[in-house]
C-alpha cells in the first residue's frame, strides 16, 4: 500500500513539472513562434467547455470559497478544499500539483485564471548579445514556476534557455532568455484581464476574468470616499482635457480622500491655494491638481520600490514606495505611499483615468533632505555636525535616503564629553550620524501596531521600529518609538531626495561611542578615571584602528595607581609614567578575538605583548576559546567602539624588565635552582631573547626539605643528568596558568619540556605540572615566564611496549592465529 502511494504521489509531482501545458508552448517552455490569438483561446476553450460541461454541472461552485493571494504563504484554511490549502500555504509547488488528484476524488480539476476567457496576451522580444554579466542575470519570480534547459553542444553550438513565470492577482508574466552561440533573445508573455474586465483582489487561482462595472471618475470617486477633489479639479479647469473620456491618454490621479482635502483647504483657503469657483486661480491654486497627476496607466504592483513617476506638474516627481506586511496583521500584501502619504485605496479603474485615494495632500518637493536641515531652526547643532563630517554630501545626493534628526534639545541631554566631541566633528562623529541614516524611503507608515518593523542603518545595525496602539477616543497618529528610546516627533518631512523624522533622543550605539564613554558604559570607571585625571583622554578618543587592553575595576583596584586616582587626582595631571601605563595597554591595528593569533604584537608605548591562545575543551583541544595578554586573561572582550575594539584584562599590565636569568637573579628564594643552571652551563638559554620559555622554578626551601640521601645522591650526580634534571623545568613555549584546565583520563594534556619528557599538566586547587604545585604563576620576563613550584619535577618513566616476535618459518594455522 506504501509503494501505491509513493508511485501516485511520483506521477503527481511529475504532472506539475511542465512549464505550460497547453498546446500553444512546446516542451521547454515559451515556443519561438507568434503566440495563440485571443480568439483561438476562447475558441480552443469553448470547445474543453463542451467536453466539461457535463463535468462542471457535477461541481459545486466555487463563488462561496475566500479568496487567497498566491504569493503569500499563509496558514488560514480559507476553503474546505485540501487542494485550495495546500496550494496556500505551499504556492511553490505549482497549480497543478492537487488538480492532477482530480480523478482520484481528492481535488478538483480547476485550470488557472489565466488560461480562462476574457485574457488578452501581449508579448515583447528583445535581441542582442549577451554580456559578462548575463551569466547573472535574475528574474524576478514568486516561486511559481521555473524550469531551466541546457542542450548538448551539436557541432560547436550552444544553447541554453531560462523560463521563469510570476503571477500577480491580475497579471501573469513569462520570461524566456535563450542563449545560442552568444547570442541572447528574451522573450516575455504577459497575459491580464483584457480592458473592462478583472478578478477580485487576493482572487481564487482558478477565478477568472469577468466583466466589471465602470463609472466615471467622479462616480468612482465618490465610491472610494474621495470625490470632493475630483469637483474641485474640474471646476478649476486644469484636468478637463486629461480626464475627458474621447482624449485618448491614459491617465493616472492620486486622490487625497474627502477628510484629508478638507483639512488641506482649511489650512490653506486663505493663501488662496484651493479654488472651487470656476474663476481663474493662481498658479499656485492649479499646481496642486497638476501634482496628483500622471500620465500613463500606474498599477502599484507593476511599480517597483523607490520609483518616481513624473507628474503633470513641471520638475514634481512623486516617489512610490511599497512596503510588504505580515498576513496576519493585513488581508493586503504590501502598504504603497505617494511621497510618504498613505495609499488607501488603489488600482481603480474608472472610464477617464486609473484611480488611487490619499489619506493626505501632496506637496511640492523643491528641497533636498540637506536643505530641509539648513532650514530648520531646532536643528542648527545637527546641520554642523553634518557639514563637518562632509556627510551633508550624502543627503545632498540623488540617491533615496532617510534620516532621523535629533533636535537641539536631544543634543543637551548627551554627557558633555560626548556632546563636545559630536559638535567638533570628531572621534566618532560621523558613525553616530551613520547610525540615524538608511539607505532607503522609509516612511512612518511601514510600521503597524503590534508588529516591530526592523530596518538596518548604514552602519549595519538594526533599528527597531514598534507603534503603540491609538487610543480609542484619540483622532492622532499613535507614537512610533525607535529602540525603544527615541520618539519620532515629526515624521514624514519629505525632501526631493528621501525623508526625514525628527527625534527627541540621539539613538546611542556602541560601536560609534567615544572610547571613553563606551569605558563608562562597561563600568571600566577606574581606567577611565586615570585617563581624565591625566589629561588623555581625549587623545584616546581620536585613537583608530587601534586595540585597548583594559583591566577591570577589580583589576586595578588594589593598584598603586587607583590609590592616587582616589587621593591624588591632581598630582597625575601630565603624568609621563602613568601615559607609559596607559599606552602599553594599546595596540596597533584593531584586532578582535576572531583575528588573535600566538604572536608578540608592539604598543603604542613602545615595548611588546605577548599573545596566547588556549583551549578549555576537554575533547575538542584544537578550538582555541580562550586569549591572554601577558598571561592576563581576557575576560570580556570585542567592544566596538568608533573603529577601536576594547577588550577587557584581569589584571593591569607592566612592561617586563628582566629575561629569565635576570628574574632568577633578582629573587634570593631561587638561589639554589639558579646554582643548578650555572652547573649545568643553560644560562644561555635563559638569556635567550629570540625565544619565549616557561620555566619551572622551586623555591630553596624544596631543596631544603630533601633527605640527605637526595642531597648525596644530588652531589655524585653526573653532568648529563644534571643538565637533564634543570631541562626538565624547562619549556619552550609560554604556558600561562589561564592555560591550565582540569582534565581526567582519557583527556590529558601534556607539555614537553626541552629534555623530551612530556609532563602532565591539569588543575585542582592550583595549577599542577606533573608531580609539582604551582604557587605562583605567571612572571612575566622579556623572553617567557616563570612558574613558582613547590616540588622537584620528577617525569614519569616512559614505558616501552615490545611488539612479540613472530618465530621464523611461522606459518598461521588458521584466520584468527595472527599477531597484533
Amino acid at each position: 500500500m506504501l509503494r501505491l502511494w509513493a508511485c501516485l504521489l511520483l506521477v503527481c509531482f511529475a504532472q506539475a513539472v511542465p512549464f505550460y501545458s497547453d498546446s500553444s508552448y512546446g516542451s521547454d517552455g515559451i515556443t519561438d513562434t507568434e503566440f495563440v490569438p485571443l480568439e483561438q483561446q476562447q475558441q480552443h476553450q469553448q470547445r474543453q467547455q463542451g467536453r466539461q460541461d457535463a463535468v462542471a454541472t457535477a461541481v459545486a461552485p466555487a463563488a462561496d470559497q475566500k479568496p487567497f493571494n498566491v504569493d503569500t504563504i499563509t496558514s488560514d484554511v480559507n476553503s474546505p478544499n485540501p487542494a485550495v490549502f495546500f496550494q496556500q500555504s505551499f504556492p511553490f509547488f505549482g497549480n497543478e500539483f492537487f488538480n492532477s488528484f482530480g480523478g482520484f476524488g481528492f481535488g478538483n480539476a480547476q485550470e488557472p485564471w489565466w488560461k480562462g476567457p476574457n485574457v488578452c496576451t501581449e508579448k515583447e522580444e528583445n535581441e542582442g548579445a549577451t554580456t559578462e554579466t548575463d551569466g547573472d542575470e535574475s528574474v524576478d519570480t514568486f516561486g511559481q514556476e521555473r524550469d531551466s534547459v541546457v542542450r548538448s553542444p551539436l557541432f560547436g553550438q550552444f544553447h541554453f534557455s531560462v523560463n521563469s513565470c510570476a503571477e500577480k492577482p491580475n497579471k501573469h508574466v513569462c520570461t524566456k532568455i535563450v542563449n545560442q552561440n552568444g547570442k541572447k533573445k528574451t522573450l516575455t508573455l504577459t497575459r491580464q484581464c483584457c480592458h473592462g474586465y478583472g478578478r477580485p483582489r487576493n482572487a481564487d487561482f482558478a477565478t477568472p476574468c469577468e466583466k466589471i462595472e465602470i463609472k466615471d471618475i467622479e462616480a468612482t470617486a465618490a465610491d472610494m470616499g474621495a470625490k470632493q477633489f475630483i469637483e474641485s479639479a474640474k471646476s478649476a479647469g486644469e484636468l478637463g482635457d486629461m480626464l475627458a473620456s474621447n482624449s485618448g491618454k491614459k491617465v493616472t490621479v492620486f486622490v487625497p480622500n474627502d477628510a484629508a482635502f478638507q483639512e488641506y483647504r482649511g489650512q490653506h483657503q486663505q493663501e488662496n491655494n484651493v479654488e472651487d469657483s470656476k474663476a481663474d486661480a493662481s498658479e499656485k491654486t492649479t499646481s496642486i491638481y497638476k501634482l496628483h497627476s500622471v500620465l500613463g496607466d500606474v498599477q502599484l504592483e507593476d511599480v517597483p520600490n523607490e520609483k518616481l513617476l513624473q507628474t503633470e506638474l513641471p520638475g514634481q516627481k512623486i516617489r512610490i514606495n511599497s512596503y510588504q506586511l505580515p498576513p496576519a496583521l493585513s488581508p493586503e500584501p504590501y502598504r504603497y505611499a505617494a511621497n510618504c502619504v498613505p495609499i488607501e485605496k488603489h488600482d481603480k479603474l474608472s472610464e477617464q483615468a486609473l484611480v488611487h485615494t490619499l489619506n493626505g495632500v501632496l506637496k511640492p518637493l523643491t528641497k533636498t533632505v540637506m536643505d530641509i536641515i539648513r532650514d530648520r531652526p531646532d536643528m542648527s547643532i545637527m546641520r554642523a555636525v553634518l557639514e563637518k563630517t562632509n556627510i551633508s554630501a550624502m543627503l545632498e545626493a540623488d540617491k533615496p535616503v532617510t534620516i532621523f534628526v535629533p533636535t537641539d534639545a536631544a543634543f543637551d541631554k548627551l554627557e558633555p564629553h560626548l556632546r563636545r566631541t559630536l559638535k567638533e566633528g570628531r572621534g566618532c562623529a560621523s558613525n553616530i550620524l551613520k547610525n540615524h541614516m538608511l539607505d532607503l524611503t522609509f516612511c512612518s507608515l511601514a510600521t503597524l501596531p503590534g508588529a516591530k518593523t526592523t530596518a538596518y542603518n548604514l552602519l549595519g545595525e538594526p533599528l527597531l521600529f514598534n507603534r503603540t496602539q491609538r487610543a480609542s477616543n484619540s483622532t492622532q497618529e499613535s507614537a512610533v518609538y525607535i529602540n525603544n528610546v527615541a520618539k519620532i516627533l515629526d515624521a514624514d518631512v519629505m525632501g526631493t531626495n528621501g525623508v526625514l523624522h525628527v527625534i527627541d533622543t540621539i539613538l546611542p550605539t556602541e560601536s560609534a561611542l567615544p572610547m571613553t564613554s563606551l569605558m563608562s558604559q562597561k563600568n571600566l570607571t577606574i581606567f577611565k578615571q586615570l585617563l581624565e585625571a591625566s589629561g588623555f583622554d581625549d587623545q584616546f578618543d581620536d585613537l583608530d584602528n587601534a586595540t585597548i587592553f583594559a583591566p577591570t575595576d577589580k583589576a586595578l583596584h588594589n593598584s598603586e595607581w587607583a590609590r592616587l586616582v582616589a587621593e591624588q587626582p591632581e598630582s597625575l595631571k601630565g603624568n609621563k609614567d602613568l601615559l607609559k601605563f596607559l599606552n602599553y595597554h594599546v595596540i596597533k591595528p584593531m584586532i578582535k578575538t576572531c583575528d588573535l593569533s600566538e604572536s608578540s604584537l608592539p604598543t603604542v608605548e613602545g615595548t611588546n605583548v605577548r599573545l596566547n591562545l588556549y583551549s578549555t575543551h576537554a575533547l575538542f583541544s584544537d578550538v582555541m576559546n580562550r586569549a591572554t595578554v601577558n598571561c592576563a586573561r581576557l575576560v570580556h572582550f570585542d567592544d566596538e567602539s568608533c573603529g577601536s575594539v576594547l577588550h577587557q584584562l584581569d589584571r593591569p599590565l607592566t612592561p617586563p624588565q628582566n629575561n629569565l636569568l635576570q628574574s632568577l637573579e633578582a629573587n634570593p628564594n631561587y638561589s639554589k635552582f639558579l646554582e643548578l643552571v650555572r652547573k649545568a652551563n643553560l644560562t644561555h638559554l635563559l638569556t635567550n631573547d629570540s625565544d619565549s620559555f616557561t620555566l619551572l622554578v622551586p623555591k630553596n626551601d624544596v631543596f631544603e626539605e630533601l633527605s640527605e640521601s637526595t642531597e648525596s645522591k644530588a652531589t655524585t650526580q653526573s653532568q648529563a643528568e644534571l643538565v637533564a634534571q634543570v631541562k626538565t623545568h624547562i619549556v619552550n613555549d609560554v604556558v600561562c596558568c589561564a592555560g591550565i584546565i582540569p582534565t581526567n583520563w582519557p583527556f590529558v594534556r601534556s607539555i614537553e619540556s626541552i629534555s623530551g619528557h612530556h609532563l602532565r599538566i591539569t588543575r585542582d586547587r592550583r595549577p599542577k605540572i606533573e608531580n609539582a604545585g604551582v604557587t605562583k604563576c605567571d612572571v612575566v620576563a622579556t623572553n617567557g615566564i616563570l612558574h613558582e613550584i613547590n616540588d622537584v619535577i620528577v617525569p614519569r618513566p616512559t614505558q616501552q611496549h615490545r611488539r612479540p616476535q613472530i618465530p621464523p618459518n611461522y606459518q598461521p594455522q588458521d584466520d584468527f592465529d595472527v599477531f597484533f
